[in-house]
């Protein structure tokens, strides 16, 4: 058993190797051929060019990796049932669970591994291929963050914000800074709450300091104030670190924190399910990669288990973005549920289909 346990291994772990690189590669392809003239354009140095598409190499592995792990299971033993080969490890009483655990067990290692990725390196490379496209790229204005405060630069201005909410466009614990052309301050205006209403920004509860042409501040506090700024809330989406760039545990303080302060976590919390759920992707493939292929032993072709495959991959990408952005972000599942019931019903489906194989 160990000898067979360790050919059906390496057959798998052979695709594997070819179908990631071959999915990274063609990825990386595209997405190079889209953006050299937006890098050309921006007269960004090749070197930083490069350095783009390589840091982005470990996100799209693991993009691509549950992918991956489906095409090499059924490829792996579908070229095993069309030698006959899994015919004749059924006679010899050998059981279909049994030749194909060392499958399941390299996807869930996948998994793991998979998990270490988006924990260890992703936040990182992300965070600076973010950097690269919005900053030298787009020419978008920088951003910074210090101990969970949000700090952007505007036209001739800057914001120190406590909290963003996208959804309402509402930003919290605001400190407004107007500069003129010589960088002087002009105006600061503390506010506990700002709210845009058509094509202004109302300020509430704060106080209003303004550079008076002797020198000094002449300070008046206001309940509510309205201010025309150059500035739209979409120029302040990127306000907020995205939790793509922060690992569990940080994303994780940071519900923490906004939650303590009244603020909805809705998104957040689901996000965090996310980088607990999405992993988990490799193990579900690998389920529905072993039916797919031996769902008929003799004299099949291998076209209609990848079509299946592939098919089957599609459906659940979907269904994961979809049930996490419509019912998760919105509000009408719980976080819990809007990540993971996509994962559990595909689970299910996939144990079915493998216990419903004749063995």
């Amino acid at each position: 058993m160990r000898i067979l346990a360790q050919y059906v291994a390496r057959e798998f772990l052979k695709f594997v190797c070819l179908l990631v690189v071959s999915f990274v590669a063609i990825y990386t392809i595209f997405d190079f051929i889209e953006k050299v003239d937006n890098f050309q354009e921006a007269q960004v140095p090749t070197s930083i060019m490069l350095s783009f598409f390589m840091l982005q190499v470990p996100e799209i592995t693991v993009l691509m990796l549950p992918l991956t792990v489906l095409m090499a299971t059924v490829l792996s033993l579908g070229l095993m049932s069309k030698r006959n080969e899994i015919t004749a490890l059924k006679s010899s009483g050998v059981s279909i669970f049994r030749f194909s655990l060392p499958i399941l067990l390299l996807a869930l290692a996948f998994t793991f591994a998979s998990a270490l990725i988006n924990e260890g390196i992703l936040p990182k490379t992300k965070a600076r291929t973010n950097y690269i496209w919005d900053i030298l790229v787009e020419k978008r204005p920088g951003r910074l963050y210090h101990k969970e405060k949000f700090w952007y630069k505007g036209r001739n201005s800057m914001y120190r914000v406590g909290y963003y909410d996208a959804t309402s466009q509402t930003l919290s614990n605001v400190v407004y800074y107007r500069f003129d052309k010589n960088f002087d301050l002009t105006m600061r205006v503390d506010a506990r709450r700002l709210h845009y209403l058509k094509d202004h920004w109302v300020f509430f509860n704060g106080l209003k300091q303004t550079l008076l042409p002797g020198g000094g501040y002449a300070a008046v506090p206001f309940k509510e104030m309205e201010l025309k700024l150059p500035e739209t809330p979409q120029d302040l989406t990127r306000i907020v670190k995205p939790s793509e760039e922060m690992d569990f545990s940080e994303l994780a303080r940071y519900v923490r924190k906004i939650d303590a302060e009244g603020y909805d976590t809705r998104r957040y919390r689901v996000d965090l399910q996310a980088k607990l759920s999405f992993p988990f992707v490799c193990l579900i493939m690998a389920l529905w990669g072993i039916p797919l292929a031996l769902f008929k032993e003799k004299g099949r072709s291998l076209a209609p288990g990848v079509v299946l495959g592939l098919g089957a991959a599609l459906v659940y990408w979907v269904s994961f973005s979809y049930v996490r952005s419509i019912f998760g972000y919105s509000g009408v599942l719980p976080p819990f549920l809007a990540v993971w019931l996509p994962n559990g019903v595909f689970g299910l489906v996939g144990l079915w289909m493998l216990t419903s194989i004749r063995q």
